[in-house]
């Protein structure tokens, strides 16, 4: 039986992990000075906030 040609996208193709996007932001910024915050690891609305306003600032406003 031959392969799909999809077969090379199914790994693009899982549910999401928290713990381990937690994990790769950390390890982008132990190596590489990368800062990727996803706001509601932060424990409190202005910290969230904060990060919220940086990006803006950086990226513009997000599209709902």
């Amino acid at each position: 039986m031959s392969q799909s040609s999809l077969a090379p996208f199914a790994r693009l193709h899982h549910q999401p992990d928290p713990a381990a996007a937690k994990r790769a932001a950390r390890e982008a910024w132990h190596q590489h000075g990368l800062i990727l915050i996803n706001p509601t690891w932060l424990q409190n609305w202005t910290d969230q906030k904060q990060a919220e306003i940086l990006a803006e600032k950086l990226f513009g406003k997000r599209g709902k």
